[in-house]
């Protein structure tokens, strides 16, 4: 082989192995290059499907969450609706403050005697139960026998009338008393308390509450 040969074919063998080099790295590159990519790939995905089974697990839990505060809101909803219902229906005749005045209660031994007389003529005549209950307790403690030395008889102490002895009678009778006094003096209970127990012609003629100790003292033990 003369020498130009000679360095031609040293020359193509370098190439040869220089060319076979690089093939072997691009191949290499590209696997890499690809396992990379697939790996990334997957993590992505993974990571996405993680974050999204995170999400619809929250979602679930705030959906059934919101269900179950619906359907406790539903089962709730009427006994609300009855309760508010029951309260703007509910007559004033119970109140205790009427007026501007402070009905004081009935003793403990008395809650409950006559309850549904006192909340059939409350009603009737629009006048506060615990007004009734408390002049029932000023004027016989509950009694429907009791008879005054002036001739007053019974659970609140009426000075006319047939039967006054008995309990519905009287607490009807007693009631409508109150109630027309109560419209007298429009709405003044101080007055229509003092005319009920003193007579309404004490009344005007004192221009008030008459000066009597008794009166003075039936009303502090009514109203505040």
């Amino acid at each position: 082989m003369n020498p130009v040969e000679h360095v031609i074919s040293t020359r193509q063998a370098e190439f040869e192995r220089a060319f076979e080099a690089a093939k072997q790295s691009s191949t290499t590159f590209e696997t890499k290059l690809n396992e990379r990519l697939n790996a990334t790939t997957e993590q992505k995905t993974t990571s996405i499907q993680t974050v999204t089974d995170a999400e619809l697990n929250r979602a679930r839990e705030v959906y059934e969450a919101l269900i179950n505060q619906a359907d406790n809101t539903s089962t709730t909803i009427p006994n609300t609706t009855a309760e508010t219902t029951a309260t703007e229906t509910k007559p004033t005749t119970e109140s205790t403050n009427w007026n501007n005045y402070q009905i004081k209660p009935i003793s403990a031994e008395n809650e409950g005697k006559y309850s549904e007389l006192i909340k059939t003529a409350a009603a009737k005549y629009d006048v506060p139960e615990a007004l009734i209950k408390r002049v029932i307790q000023v004027e016989s403690n509950f009694n429907p026998s009791v008879v005054s030395s002036a001739g007053a008889t019974g659970l609140m102490q009426l000075m006319y009338g047939s039967n006054r002895t008995d309990p519905a009678t009287n607490i009807d009778s007693g009631t409508k008393q109150l109630a027309g006094y109560i419209k007298k003096y429009d709405g003044d209970l101080k007055l229509a308390l003092a005319a009920y127990n003193a007579g309404p012609g004490n009344v005007s003629k004192y221009g008030g509450v008459p000066p009597f100790k008794e009166t003075q003292n039936y009303l502090t033990k009514i109203i505040e």
